[in-house]
């Protein structure tokens, strides 16, 4: 019996090459490619047969276009693609390419496959500095400024396809051949490209095997056949024409619907309030696709507020076994590492030093082996190591194994803030507080409005990125946000660091450690436990921090000073002495209010009718599992970017992206399941089945 698709059917490419140099998969024993011309195949089968040159030069400005694939392989079509767009369409035009690939290819075999493109270098290098480990899931790479994106979905085909929200201008469809693979051409594929087609959606293919011409009819393609590449007779392409195909139904966490976005999208022009990471990265989000942005915030300059700590920790603390919300958490911090080696030069205000989350207790250390046995990270992601491998790293002595995550670091959120805001199509109002919003009945508008109740920016998109402050707004007064208290420490950097001399480090007399690392006295990646320290930076240490559900006290406190201090010891002894001597200055700090929900997940997306959500799923009072297909009621052109918590820096920026997808009706960067769990409404639909409201 066929088992239904899942992770553990997920793993990297095994290949072997020819005499030629062409790779071919283990695994189906087929080559990724023609054997007399890859790229020319691609040009001919898919760019050719979708009419793709006429057709992006038709486009109009701003208009985006999606392609969909089912086999990414080594790229080759992407890159093709990528080199057409550059070529046909229009500048301020958009390219979305999703690619799904079961088994995709490490770093090494990508680049030796497409080594022979010499044509398209430029864009593979690009590819390359962006190309994600093998963890299944979703990932969005971005190019050109924006004007390009590739939504990798790794993972076997239909399942992936399931989880997608959006839908496609033209269908690649390729991968192994039938004959070779046929657990991906099936009817269930079929109907999974038919659901994320519209009637003028194309798709073109290789193969003209007779069960995928069937299949592809019954799902509602009217279908063509068409002379094949090189030796091949015969190919297929065609058109998605069934305008009455079963889409999927509207349930309450359905994206807005598009009479909701049409008049916002073609003025392009929206307000982002908040200039913490959620909001500037918000406003480049849609900055990057030509909308003209005004980001207001009552600071003097941009991270005035939380986002505002000299370093904060960029990783993602993983489970032994993904849930939800550490698949959100990787996703996004693997988002946030693209968008930052783009946008800062590393040692300016941040550094991929890696990150070693150390083992403080025998339970500490059998979670994280347990987690290296089930094999669900690449060694690329996350390796174990022990005390003499963390001391190495660190450049310190190290008594504890742990976790390295070596793309990890730290970064300085106010530079990322600044260099998000760096774009022409980004305008910022400081030191102005706005005290409400509310909709402009004769503009149809959303009005940005101060204590007098005067309106300093009104757009047809709003962005509420505010964190906690969000509930003094009326039309999101509603949700149930908390805020915690967070105070980090900062102590000049005086001096090289004091080894721990106990028994069990291994030291000689010249500080040097037994493994050969020269000890001399920085710390050289950052540490966490049940706290963190960076590398100092600008002569200083930054470590902490304290959590606190119930303190609105915005001065620095020394007995939380003295739990950063103590927090630190636990994780490295020797540099915790350093710290408390008692000639060091007046003690450093800052003071800030994170901002979560009672999920701990952020709420991400647009605004519900809170009236009406609760007459349209009254049902579910009486019947949690009751199917109710009305469509949701959204205050239209209204969104939130609110509740990340500690985690803003891996997860904000990734939801800048969702919302700006949402608001231009692109597929979006998140699976479906995933999308669902960060929905603002659902602590409306959850108060109903509890019957609170």
């Amino acid at each position: 019996m066929k088992h239904s698709p899942s992770d553990s059917d997920f793993s990297s490419a095994q290949l072997r090459w020819d005499q030629e140099g062409r790779p071919i998969s283990d695994h189906y024993q087929d080559f990724y490619c023609s054997m007399i011309d890859g790229l020319e195949e691609s040009r001919y089968v898919f760019l050719q047969q979708n009419d793709l040159a006429q057709r992006w030069e038709n486009l109009s400005d701003h208009e985006h276009f999606t392609i969909a694939e089912t086999g990414f392989g080594t790229g080759l079509s992407f890159l093709a693609s990528w080199q057409l767009w550059r070529e046909q369409a229009p500048p301020s035009a958009r390219l979305h390419f999703i690619s799904v690939e079961k088994h995709p290819l490490n770093i090494e075999d990508l680049q030796r496959s497409l080594g022979p493109w010499l044509d398209l270098q430029p864009l593979i290098k690009q590819l390359l500095d962006q190309y994600p480990p093998a963890c299944p899931g979703y990932h969005r790479l971005i190019f050109d400024q924006g004007r390009v994106s590739l939504t990798l979905m790794l993972g076997e085909a239909e399942q992936q396809l399931e989880k997608l929200e959006g839908k496609a201008d033209a269908w690649f469809l390729d991968g192994f051949s039938p004959a070779k693979n046929p657990d991906m051409w099936t009817p269930a594929l079929f109907t999974a490209v038919a659901r994320h087609s519209h009637t003028r959606t194309t798709f073109s293919t290789f193969t003209a095997a007779s069960m995928v011409r069937k299949g592809l009819i019954d799902a509602g393609f009217s279908v063509f056949k068409a002379a094949g590449f090189g030796k091949k007779r015969e190919m297929l392409r065609g058109v998605f024409s069934d305008s009455s195909f079963q889409q999927n139904k509207k349930t309450w966490h359905s994206p807005p619907v598009s009479s909701e976005l049409t008049r916002s999208v073609k003025q392009r022009r929206a307000i982002v309030i908040g200039a913490g990471i959620a909001g500037c990265a918000s406003a480049r989000a849609l900055a990057n696709r030509g909308w003209q942005v005004e980001l207001i915030d009552r600071g003097a300059e941009a991270a005035s507020e939380a986002s505002g700590n000299a370093q904060g920790v960029l990783y993602a603390k993983l489970p032994a076994t993904p849930t939800s919300q550490s698949r959100f958490h990787l996703a996004g911090y693997l988002y946030s590492l693209r968008i930052i080696r783009q946008l800062l030069p590393e040692d300016d205000c941040w550094s991929s030093c890696g990150v070693l989350q150390l083992a403080l207790s025998g339970k500490e250390y059998l979670k994280q082996q347990k987690l290296l046995r089930q094999h669900h990270y690449p060694s690329q992601l996350v390796r174990g190591v022990d005390p003499d491998q963390a001391s190495q790293l660190a450049g310190i002595s190290v008594q504890h194994p742990g976790l390295f995550f070596p793309e990890a670091g730290w970064i300085n959120p106010p530079g990322l803030c600044r260099a998000l805001l760096d774009h022409p199509a980004i305008s910022c109002q400081f030191n102005c507080e706005i005290k409400d919003i509310k909709k402009d009945k004769d503009t149809g508008n959303w009005l940005a409005l101060d204590s007098e109740g005067t309106s300093l920016a009104d757009a047809p998109i709003l962005i509420v990125a505010t964190a906690k402050d969000a509930d003094q707004f009326s039309p999101t007064k509603h949700f149930p946000l908390k805020q915690i208290r967070g105070q980090v420490s900062r102590i000049p950097q005086t001096g090289k660091l004091l080894p721990n001399r106990q028994p069990q480090d291994s030291l000689s007399k010249d500080n040097t450690l037994t493994n050969g690392t020269q000890n001399d006295g920085t710390l050289k990646t950052v540490l966490c436990g049940n706290s963190y320290i960076s590398p100092p930076w600008q002569g200083y240490y930054c470590f902490g921090a304290t959590f606190d559900l119930n303190s609105n006290n915005r001065e620095l406190c020394d007995e939380d000073h003295q739990q950063n201090l103590a927090n630190t010891e636990t994780l490295i002894p020797s540099l915790t002495r350093l710290l408390r001597v008692e000639d060091q200055g007046s003690q450093l700090g800052r003071v800030g209010f994170r901002c979560t929900s009672p999920d701990y997940l952020p709420l991400v997306g647009p605004v519900p009718d809170r009236d009406a959500f609760i007459e349209n799923y009254a049902k579910l009072r009486n019947n949690a599992k009751a199917v109710i297909d009305t469509p949701p009621k959204h205050l239209e052109g209204l969104f939130v970017n609110l509740a990340h918590g500690s985690k803003g820096m891996i997860t904000a920026p990734l939801a800048a992206e969702i919302i700006a997808s949402l608001i231009n009706e692109e597929c979006c960067p998140l699976e479906k399941p995933l999308l669902d769990s960060l929905n603002p409404a659902r602590f409306i639909i959850k108060d109903l089945v509890q019957r609170t409201i």
